[in-house]
């Protein structure tokens, strides 16, 4: 045998012992795995699938508790805006008034339209505030001082001349409500109240004319306008209706309805031209006219509000019934159903008559707590045929603004 053939069956011998022995040898220092030590590949997977579930459910609780907690704070800001609008319609509802110039105590217009709203407060339990200005120029101010505020759910605008003025604040506020009194505001959220004063007027020549005794009937106005217009061609109409051959001289006009003494040296001019019988539509300047009517003993129409508790003299009056026009824009916004638009009533609608209709006669004797003196049969039966006559359209009265 080669040498190098011994060194190879050297090698193999020393292969095979080293074999044996790491046989022997391994179960001793390796002791066999115990059950504890060691799981099964499927148990793992369904255990390490169980996990992934949990920690998913983890995931979708957490992702939950924060949805509830927005949907939580969700419905809490839902119920104080529930329990602020259940405040605010259980509140009463607030009334503002401008009044017109001249202010109250002119028994008559402002007068009136602050009896509508008193009437509410009575009835509806609204609340007010009201403002007197004394210039025209003061309107705009007193408008927007009430808009900004955010308070009122009506703010009622007395007369034709704050037309101008609320023009520019209800463009500027135009979530506030607002009605305006004797003339249209082409504003979708004002409410314009507008009156067919000629229809009562109609009523009042019908009087005037019967009732007089010199055959001369005249007109004291406070401004030269188309409103103002309308009541007197409405009185002429009515005067040349009932008696024909009756002269209704020029209307004169005092330029301002807060010039009483004014008014008073025109009704006596048309006195001295022969009138018996004077119709006033002048607000606070028409009680200089009636004073004038009392002191030379002749026959006086007022107007607006009935004003026949004023003197002896005084024979009927024009009613122009703002009270009702403006307690029905405070009841439409109490009941939630204010429209803005035109709103132009007359007769039919019982918004203008005249205070000697049977109607209207207890009304106006129980609000001044007077008595009206009677009047002749014949002068009734014509007032009555005239107002038939009006509310059935077989007479259309003449209008100053055409």
């Amino acid at each position: 045998m080669s040498q190098t053939q011994k060194m190879i069956a050297f090698i193999i011998v020393g292969l095979v012992i080293g074999s044996v022995v790491g046989w022997v040898v391994y179960p001793a220092m390796n002791p066999p795995l115990q059950v504890a030590d060691y799981v099964k590949k499927t148990v793992y997977d369904a255990l390490q699938a169980q996990l992934t579930t949990t920690q998913s459910a983890l995931t979708q609780a957490q992702t939950d508790k924060t949805a509830v907690q927005g949907q939580l704070t969700k419905a809490q800001t839902d119920l104080a805006a529930a329990q602020a609008q259940i405040t605010k319609l259980t509140s009463p509802k607030k009334i503002g008034l401008i009044l017109a110039t001249g202010g109250l105590g002119d028994k008559s217009f402002n007068d009136l339209c602050y009896a509508g709203v008193t009437r509410a407060k009575n009835e509806l339990g609204i609340v007010f505030d009201y403002v007197q200005p004394k210039a025209i120029a003061e309107y705009e101010g007193y408008q927007r001082d009430f808009a900004k505020t955010g308070e009122y759910d009506l703010i009622i605008c007395i007369a034709y001349d704050q037309l101008t003025a609320l023009t520019t604040v209800a463009t500027e506020y135009p979530n506030q409500k607002f009605a305006l009194v004797d003339d249209f505001c082409n504003k979708t959220n004002v409410a314009s109240l507008t009156f067919k004063a000629n229809e009562g007027t109609f009523l009042v020549g019908v009087v005037a004319a019967m009732s007089s005794t010199t055959g001369k009937v005249g007109f004291v106005g406070g401004m030269d306008i188309p409103l103002i217009r309308d009541f007197f061609v409405g009185f002429e109409a009515g005067a040349k209706w009932a008696n024909s051959s009756v002269t209704v001289l020029d209307p004169v006009f005092v330029g301002d309805w807060g010039d009483p003494t004014k008014g008073k040296e025109l009704a006596i001019s048309l006195a001295e031209k022969g009138a018996d019988a004077i119709f006033a539509a002048a607000g606070k300047s028409g009680l200089g006219a009636l004073e004038a009517v009392h002191e030379k003993g002749l026959k006086g129409f007022g107007v607006d509000a009935c004003q026949d508790y004023l003197y002896p003299e005084m024979i009927a009056s024009a009613t122009k019934r703002v009270d009702l026009a403006v307690y029905q824009m405070i009841l439409n916004t109490v009941l939630g159903k204010f429209q803005g638009g035109k709103y132009n009533n007359g007769l039919k609608e019982g918004w203008t008559g005249c205070c000697r209709l049977p109607e209207e006669e207890p009304f106006w004797d129980t609000t001044f707590n007077f008595t009206h003196t009677p009047i002749a049969d014949a002068v009734m039966d014509k007032l009555l045929q005239a107002q038939d006559k009006i509310v059935m359209g077989k007479i259309t009265v003449p209008s100053g603004y055409s």
